[in-house]
């Protein structure tokens, strides 16, 4: 009986360990627009935590991209690249701290920019679980 309770101990311990880690966040932008004219990212900012990913989803019935970059021009960070109505890009993962602009190619001059803001990590917060093991086990074990 004793080494079974050992097992289960351990187990528990494991699994709090494990649910303790801080994980990093999917998000996704939208790329719309209303036809008339206004194209845009929805959020046109998001604020993400470093190690995060974002994807990109296009929307509407014409082309866009997400691409690095200010002032229409490109920076070399990232790029989606041409991405057809209904489609959705792989996720590009953030794990610089501080603030990225972006643009669609095809409406930047039309104002179709975009802002990924990138803050630190929080940090995994471990409770403080020794006095429970220690009534777990006193249970398990009947000491």
């Amino acid at each position: 009986m004793r080494f079974s309770a050992k097992v289960f101990l351990l187990a528990v311990l494991a699994l709090t360990s494990l649910l303790s880690t801080a994980f990093a966040a999917d998000h996704t932008v939208l790329m719309n627009g209303d036809y008339g004219g206004a194209m845009f990212f929805d959020p046109p900012s998001i604020t993400v935590h470093a190690g995060d990913r974002i994807r990109w989803t296009n929307v509407v019935l014409v082309q866009h991209t997400s691409t690095s970059g200010t002032e229409c021009l490109p920076d070399g960070g990232w790029t989606t690249g041409i991405m057809n109505p209904g489609q959705t890009s792989a996720y590009i993962t953030f794990s610089t701290v501080g603030t990225f602009p972006y643009f669609c190619r095809f409406h930047c001059v039309m104002g179709m920019t975009g802002e990924v803001s990138v803050i630190p990590a929080p940090l995994p917060v471990k409770p403080t679980t020794w006095g429970a093991v220690k009534a777990l086990y006193a249970t398990v074990t009947g000491s």
